[in-house]
């Protein structure tokens, strides 16, 4: 495998006396893309012009959903609304938290190539030691603070309460957005075509990680491969990942690669907002669920959206039935979705425990009663 091979490379260099090693060390990979359209043209409210476009390689990480946002506990039109404004893409490309792996200015006038001189790290890697992957996306972005690279963006989730052994209100204390403004990627959904960056160790095995199925496995090393997007009409792919299946390709002869890691990858420019999310981190990858006490006084609910519903079947444990929790949006300028999630009786990390941190059930927030009545 390449990494066994660069490990033996620098167990040679170490024991003997090898020559014509010195200077800076080639790049393990060089990868080219161009920029279709002109981002000038689609400034987001706020933003006066493009300062610095740059083009970053960012590895992904494998994520799955909240089940709030696939399964709700029962629908309604207040839980759809917030299901609507505060739950991201399940299909959609999901960075690393430490996955902006290179950066270098993007040449507006002809292509521009981008170099890795590192391996993704084994945390980036999916699969065991026999097989394993990774992808990235390659993202143009307005460098506005000048920083010489992309900073990815959180979600706004709204105040914690004080629960015992932790903190208290305020806690959980508001950070501002990246100053970095996405103008476009090569991977975004799979529920549309894209281009992506793939690194293979050993064997390949399709699994869940952004599956291509029906197309060609990628190279050993770099490559770069793609497809068409996934077949997603009338929730077509949501069904069959609940199901446990790997969602088909709308048309198998739209599967690109594997290509040579060099070949050209156009990217189209697009507004931010069709395209942000992809510089969106996320606090948990497993669609686990960090419940939170509610502060005492109201949280600021400003052009956000509540649900009062009951907790998910498995989270209930040996919980009251009757238990329910407050599920609240994020906001229409908010550059990533995500969700806040009340519970009146429950533990920072596990819901269910026995000894909760936290129990107002007999004292809950005198707002509590307009939501969940």
């Amino acid at each position: 495998m390449r990494r066994l091979a660069l490990l033996g490379a620098l167990a040679l260099s170490a024991c003997g006396k090898l020559q014509g090693f010195g200077g800076p060390a080639p790049p393990l990979a060089s990868f080219t893309m161009t920029l279709n359209g002109d981002p000038s043209t689609l400034l987001p409210a706020g933003v006066p012009d493009v300062h610095a476009l740059r083009v970053a390689l960012v590895w992904g990480t494998q994520w799955l959903t909240e089940p709030f946002c696939v399964l709700p506990p029962e629908m309604n039109t207040n839980a759809a609304d917030v299901i609507d404004r505060g739950c991201r893409d399940p299909f959609g490309f999901v960075p690393a938290t430490a996955g902006v792996a290179a950066s270098v200015p993007l040449d507006p006038s002809g292509p521009t190539t981008i170099t890795l001189e590192n391996l993704p790290s084994a945390d980036l890697l999916v699969g065991d030691i026999t097989s394993r992957v990774a992808y990235a996306s390659l993202v143009v972005f307005d460098d506005r603070d000048d920083s010489g690279t992309l900073e990815l963006a959180a979600p706004h989730r709204t105040a914690t309460g004080r629960f015992r052994g932790g903190g208290g209100d305020g806690e959980n204390k508001d950070v501002p957005d990246s100053p970095d403004v996405i103008y476009g990627a090569s991977f975004v959904t799979m529920t549309k075509a894209d281009s992506r960056v793939a690194y293979r160790e050993g064997d390949f095995m399709q699994s869940a990680f952004y599956p291509r199925v029906g197309c060609a496995p990628p190279s050993p090393g770099f490559s770069i491969v793609g497809a068409g997007g996934i077949d997603n009409d009338n929730g077509k792919a949501l069904m069959t990942a609940l199901a446990g299946q790997l969602p088909a390709e709308k048309d198998p002869a739209s599967c690109v690669g594997p290509l040579p890691a060099d070949s050209l990858v156009e990217i189209t420019a697009q507004a931010p907002a069709d395209v942000e999310e992809v510089g969106c981190d996320e606090h948990t990858a497993d669609s686990s669920i960090r419940y939170r006490p509610p502060p005492m006084d109201a949280p600021d609910l400003t052009d956000r959206r509540t649900a009062c519903v009951h907790l998910p079947t498995f989270d209930t444990g040996s919980q009251p039935s009757t238990l329910k929790q407050v599920v609240v949006s994020g906001r229409t300028t908010d550059r990533c979705k995500g969700l806040t999630h009340y519970t009146l009786r429950g533990c920072r990390e596990n819901v269910t425990c026995d000894v909760p941190d936290w129990d107002l059930t007999d004292n809950a927030p005198s707002w509590w009663a307009s939501i969940c009545n």
